[in-house]
């Protein structure tokens, strides 16, 4: 029986050969898999693919949101409200570290 990936590269192939690929945007170029730098290269590949499907997982929503906490901690003057920021850093990555320990479980 063929797995998903022969099955998915047999379609990739049949598009190829008819031509039905050559006129998508990006065609014939490597994937720009630098457009969230926040996100660790080794999920990038996979969380893009999820993306241009119209899915995002809420890990991706989490790194962004970390990412956007820390900039504002870097701007913050008052001790008060950095020490605020960063524990909504430290509750957010503890929830990224859960969700992605889930995520490589079921890899």
């Amino acid at each position: 029986m063929a797995g998903v990936d022969d099955i998915i590269g047999g379609w990739i192939r049949e598009a190829e050969k008819s031509g039905a690929v050559k006129d998508l945007p990006g065609y014939g170029r490597p994937l720009d898999l630098e457009d969230d730098p926040h996100i660790p290269p080794k999920y990038r590949m996979a969380f893009r693919v999820l993306k241009t499907a119209g899915f995002a997982p809420p890990e991706v929503q989490l790194f962004q949101e970390i990412a956007a906490l820390k900039e504002r901690l870097v701007a913050e003057h008052s001790d008060y409200e950095r020490s605020s920021i960063q524990n909504e850093i430290n509750a957010a990555q503890q929830h990224l570290d859960v969700a992605l320990d889930k995520f490589k479980s079921r890899s």
